[in-house]
């Protein structure tokens, strides 16, 4: 896709500012049927018309009278499905036309949804427009239920006691990180890590043929001293780190590390995510799949991923920090001990993250492309966070500000990359909503403006879309990873 060259003196703004009214119209319209039906004397048709009908009617109401809050439209998608799925069992109860009714307008504030959240987004000067339609309105009002699902699922909440002490970390590292120059030079917070000689094999397995699991003790501490680090060492299972492999019989090949997303860390999710049909067999590469720290069988709470974006700032730099320490272990051994002819790192959302920060801290990275990068996670929390936790961190002293501040030490945005301009590449969707494309956009101007594709598309398109795969494949080709085209 082209850029999106904006006119003299026009300020970016929302994309979809005509169409407001009209789709907002469709989720009031449905919850308010929704409640009308359940209404009925029937105890069964008032617990199916509940959820669907509270969810719609508030969503689209606080849409109309209040429309900047990210979190509505997330309940507003998931209140959509929910109506379009009980609209079947609902067929039962008040009949067949009265649940088709239902379903039609339960798809209409879904596809509706996507417009409105898409269209609350300002237009980038960096990026093109994202020309909406009913598929792509569809396909962003779903990156809306992930979003959701990821908030509802992150613990803990930044509440009460938590926000006290978070806050009282906050100070104590601040003044810490002070002293130490951490600030001011945010490498210098990162050590070299020792030498990775031996692995396990772990017990995971995967259908893909050669897959192997991979395991070593991760060996990483925080500082001395560092806020935070008692209970981060705490999480026993994160203290193992984790890897799957993909690799070839034979010569030495390069090799392509994959750095995965948050709530992912199974072998299934990540490869599938990955597709070793076109990576491994298509492109000829060896893949490593590193586990981010807690996600997966590394995880420290319920679900993968719990730590990483929860406010818990002193926790989300750990995992930043641990990260870097055991991929660059682990793109060391490549080297060193698996003849490795050349390292690449792929990365998607929070893994796009990880692989930017990684090429500010590892030398031997020999190109760099992201997906959908979160670059930077201090505005994605305060973002999406509930606004219970974002008014008691205020309330503690805490602001976006000094989080950002804090997590300097870990910020691809902040730190010099190491790896050649023609080696380092962007790709991302128009019209995200789990990632948007500021991120994107933020990375690429720091990154000093490298290779970067758009593509018309959402959260989910990744190594699907042709873009993508074109934008790989040409920084790997610049890389010397993949042979020139003939």
């Amino acid at each position: 896709m082209e850029k999106r060259t904006p006119k003299e003196g026009e300020t970016p703004g929302p994309v979809v500012v005509r169409l407001w009214p009209a789709a907002a119209a469709p989720p009031v319209l449905a919850g308010a049927l929704w409640l009308w039906f359940g209404t009925h004397d029937n105890l069964l048709a008032a617990l199916l018309a509940a959820v669907p009908g509270i969810m719609l009617l508030s969503t689209g109401l606080s849409n109309l009278l209040w429309s900047a809050d990210p979190r509505i439209f997330q309940f507003m998608a998931t209140g959509s499905i929910f109506g379009m799925l009980l609209a079947f069992a609902f067929a039962f109860v008040v009949g067949p036309l009265a649940a088709l009714a239902l379903l039609v307008l339960s798809a209409a504030s879904f596809v509706a949804t996507g417009y409105l959240a898409v269209g609350q987004e300002p237009v980038l000067p960096e990026a093109p427009a994202p020309d909406l339609d009913l598929g792509l309105a569809a396909r962003a009002a779903w990156d809306e239920v992930s979003m959701n699902v990821i908030v509802m699922t992150t613990s803990p909440v930044a509440v009460g006691r938590s926000a006290t002490r978070i806050s009282r970390e906050m100070d104590e590292a601040m003044e810490m990180f002070s002293t130490h120059g951490w600030m001011e030079n945010p490498t210098t917070y990162h050590r070299t890590p020792p030498p990775l000689e031996r692995t396990e094999q772990g017990a995971l397995r995967h259908e893909e043929s050669g897959f192997e699991h991979l395991c070593f003790e991760s060996l990483y501490e925080p500082h001395q001293g560092e806020p935070g680090r008692e209970r981060w060492l705490s999480y026993e299972g994160n203290r193992t780190a984790h890897a799957w492999a993909l690799r070839h019989q034979g010569e030495p090949r390069p090799w392509l590390v994959c750095l995965h997303g948050i709530r992912m860390g199974s072998p299934k999710a990540d490869l599938r995510l990955f597709r070793p049909d076109y990576l491994h067999h298509g492109l000829g590469l060896n893949l490593l799949f590193p586990i981010l720290p807690t996600h997966g069988p590394r995880r420290a709470g319920v679900v993968s991923g719990d730590r990483v974006l929860s406010g818990d700032v002193m926790d989300s730099l750990h995992a930043g920090a641990q990260m870097a320490w055991d991929v660059r272990r682990l793109t060391a051994w490549l080297r060193e001990s698996q003849e490795a002819q050349s390292v690449g790192v792929l990365g998607n959302s929070l893994g796009g993250y990880s692989a930017a920060l990684l090429s500010c801290l590892d030398d031997g990275v020999d190109c760099v492309v992201v997906g959908s990068p979160a670059a930077d996670p201090t505005r994605l929390f305060w973002r999406n966070a509930l606004s219970l936790s974002t008014r008691y961190l205020k309330a503690e002293g805490v602001r976006e500000e000094d989080t950002a501040r804090l997590l300097r030490p870990v910020s691809p945005l902040v730190m010099d990359t190491l790896v050649p301009h023609d080696r380092r590449a962007i790709f991302a969707g128009v019209a995200d909503r789990v990632v948007p494309p500021i991120e994107a956009a933020s990375l690429w101007r720091h990154w000093q403006q490298p290779r970067i594709a758009w593509y018309r598309g959402t959260h989910r398109g990744f190594l699907r879309i042709p873009e993508g795969r074109a934008v790989l494949e040409e920084t790997l080709r610049a890389a010397g990873i993949l042979p020139e085209e003939t």
